[in-house]
């Protein structure tokens, strides 16, 4: 199992980097997945990253080829896309930052976390998601919420979008505000407006969704009217739609606001801009967007940071240590098979068609344990041949617990062998059949020497 991280993002790439490659974002874990050498993929999409988390045990460059490719193939045109790729160890601590809001543009939101929950959500339903992934972003959550608790980088609303209404000084109570856009971003947009006084939200949705989304969100309603009509009534018009063009162009607002005696207060929150840029330059306009919104992020405090980036890296070692114990795995399926396998041939062995007696079972189970422990048994006289008699007895601790004593025998003298050679440093799995129990003297194909009771 390896992670690999594939990003473009904002305070690497610049926030036109991640809106030019936001359109391939549909469909693009599926791509991915496709691959063979691919065994999962979950994609994060916000308002200044876009990140692909990948499972695979291809190089870090083979895998960045991949994206890279899928990348392309959701874009409209050929476009040169500027990825980062990280992979395991620093993976795993840029996902427990991105989730705990430390990679943030506002350091501490808490929006992200939602987001991540979203994206493997997502993952999941469109079968991409696998084990590895996702126990590493719920693992990545858990320690969010407890960054969340424990710190106090949460605690004063800070997020993207406070930040962008906090460039909005009004009375919030008499505002008119028109949201553009239903999509998941939206919910946010809404809490956050109404934890200022906002009760009067218009709702627009090109798509139509615009009525259920009023449904579930008290203090909205539907705009009835169209979309410049609903722009000329507002006071504040937020927008989060981000789907790869304008909706509010430049004549549509200049149209919209040519009568207006207040000015326009414009939100847009989209990566992928739902407003012409021009248009901060229309009379009676004060347009922000992200770069805007950027530009007067508020410092955290080092403290709290630093708090949280502890907790951070305690998650973090929690899962390592978790996920080291997977590697044991194939051993552990491997044993189950080996014993699962001896208990089929004992039941193969019992009389078929009447009940069988105690005398049987009894003899079916002492065949069972005697060859559970043939094995063990012939390996640690050849342990002590060779002089690992130590090493196997710290083995048999591990397996079953067990803190046997050596018996001493001629005072454990070391006696010289004729060569070197005479002894096998291992012991040959071939001669494990016809080697016989030290204890009961019986070789592993005696065990099956009693012939089956047929049924009476």
């Amino acid at each position: 199992m390896s992670l690999h991280l594939i990003s473009v993002h904002h305070a690497e790439h610049g926030l036109a980097a991640v809106e030019a490659v936001s359109p391939a974002v549909p469909g693009l874990a599926t791509r991915l997945v496709d691959d063979a050498a691919v065994r999962g993929a979950v994609v994060l999409a916000t308002c200044n990253r876009v990140e692909v988390y990948v499972d695979a045990d291809a190089s870090a460059a083979q895998i960045l080829d991949r994206v890279r490719r899928a990348v392309a193939a959701g874009l409209p045109q050929a476009h040169d896309v500027p990825l980062t790729v990280l992979t395991n160890g620093d993976a795993l601590h840029h996902l427990f930052d991105v989730g705990a809001g430390l990679d943030s543009m506002v350091v501490g939101e808490r929006e992200i976390a939602g987001q991540l929950r979203r994206a493997l959500k997502a993952a999941h339903r469109d079968g991409t998601a696998n084990g590895l992934l996702t126990e590493t972003i719920e693992q990545a959550l858990r320690t969010s919420r407890k960054v969340a608790h424990l710190t106090q980088l949460a605690t004063t609303g800070r997020s993207v979008v406070a930040v962008g209404l906090d460039m909005i000084p009004r009375d919030w109570s008499a505002t008119h505000v028109l949201l553009v856009g239903t999509g998941a971003y939206a919910g946010a947009v809404v809490a956050a407006l109404s934890e200022r006084g906002a009760h009067d939200i218009a709702v627009f949705s090109s798509s139509g969704r615009a009525a259920s989304f009023v449904a579930s969100h008290p203090g909205t309603h539907v705009a009835e009217r169209s979309l410049e009509e609903a722009v000329a009534e507002a006071d504040v018009v937020l927008t989060c739609r981000g789907l790869g063009r304008p909706i509010l162009t430049l004549d549509l607002l200049a149209h919209a606001t040519g009568d207006r005696e207040a000015p326009l207060a414009i939100l847009d929150l989209a990566i992928s801009r739902d407003v012409a840029p021009e248009a901060g330059s229309l009379p009676g306009v004060h347009l922000i967007d992200l770069p805007t919104i950027q530009r007067h992020t508020p410092d955290a405090s080092r403290h709290e940071v630093g708090r949280a980036r502890t907790l951070v890296d305690e998650g973090v070692r929690d899962l390592v240590t978790r996920l080291k114990g997977r590697e044991m795995d194939p051993a552990v399926v491997a044993l189950r098979d080996t014993v699962n396998a001896m208990v089929s041939d004992e039941i193969d062995r019992l009389p078929q068609g009447r009940p069988v007696t105690g005398e049987e079972a009894a003899h079916a189970l002492r065949r069972l344990a005697a060859r559970l422990v043939h094995v063990p048994s012939v390996r640690a006289r050849k342990a002590a041949q060779e002089g690992r008699a130590d090493e196997y007895l710290t083995a048999l601790s591990e397996l079953w617990g067990i803190e046997p004593q050596l018996r001493s025998v001629l005072g454990n003298d070391e006696v010289a062998a004729a060569s070197e050679g005479d002894i096998d440093v291992l012991v040959p799995p071939d001669t494990l059949e016809c080697d016989t129990c030290p204890i009961t003297g019986l070789r592993l194909s005696d065990l099956g020497a009693r012939p089956r009771l047929e049924a009476m």
